[in-house]
């Protein structure tokens, strides 16, 4: 999951991890490896600035307009039978989450069933590190530009999310565990696969647009100092890819294994 990224000189270059953005045991699969590379660099650059959303309440962006509750969107016996498969499948009742989102509670519910083994996502951890050795931090995004994109994912789609993972949550579960095995054991072509399928019509707008944007701030960070860049495993590969724009702006990579 990590490569090096150079021009013409191999000596000259920056690195690029993908990652899993939560605290199980497979999303660590690569941390000590990255810590090392970490060290050899100036700049760390994560998916979000960290430093941004350490003083913003981020509970507001993901909550429905004022008057509206999640239970609205349902007939009242259809509400109740979530309200019940949710507290039975994550022992979690449903009706305190009235206010959220159907994307914020979809996620919610899934990182109920992961294992945290670690004490914070990977993420965190890698920001942390590069922090407390000195690194200058950046954000490959900005928190404007994730919560503008928040604000796109039509209510419909997201309510379809909540749905399917409802009607069949051993499904759900097992497509959760799937994708953390496929991190694991690099298997990046059927990770990104799962995740396209997963996305269906929101695809352009959290992959493909975000790949690009993406890019054009991370060759700006190779023009300043030699970079370490950590993003989400799904934006790496393919025609639309991270490593495929790279190429397109003389970048060669090659992959580091463990």
């Amino acid at each position: 999951m990590l490569w090096k990224i150079y021009k013409s000189d191999p000596e000259v270059c920056h690195y690029i991890l993908g990652t899993m953005h939560t605290s199980t045991k497979e999303a660590y699969t690569f941390a000590e490896l990255a810590k090392k590379y970490i060290s050899a660099t100036s700049i760390y650059a994560g998916e979000m600035d960290l430093n941004q959303t350490i003083d913003v309440n981020l509970s507001p962006f993901f909550m429905l307009e004022k008057g509206v509750v999640f239970s609205s969107f349902f007939r009242p016996k259809q509400y109740q039978k979530y309200r019940k498969i949710v507290f039975k499948s994550f022992g979690y009742d449903l009706h305190s989450l009235e206010n959220y989102t159907p994307f914020y509670i979809s996620n919610f519910l899934v990182n109920l069933h992961l294992k945290k083994e670690h004490n914070e996502p990977l993420d965190h951890f890698l920001w942390n590190f590069a922090r407390e050795n000195g690194k200058a931090t950046y954000g490959i995004e900005s928190l404007k530009d994730q919560i503008k994109i928040l604000e796109n994912i039509p209510l419909n789609y997201q309510l379809k999310t909540f749905k399917d993972h409802l009607k069949n949550v051993s499904a759900m579960k097992k497509k959760i565990y799937q994708l953390n095995q496929m991190y694991e054991q690099c298997n990046l072509k059927a990770l990104m696969e799962s995740t396209k399928k997963s996305m269906g019509p929101i695809r352009k707008l959290m992959i493909y647009d975000r790949n690009e944007s993406m890019s054009k701030s991370i060759v700006t960070l190779f023009d300043i100092q030699p970079s370490f860049i950590a993003v989400g495993a799904a934006h790496i590969p393919g025609k639309k890819g991270i490593l495929s724009y790279l190429k397109k702006e003389g970048y060669k990579s090659k992959k580091i294994k463990l």
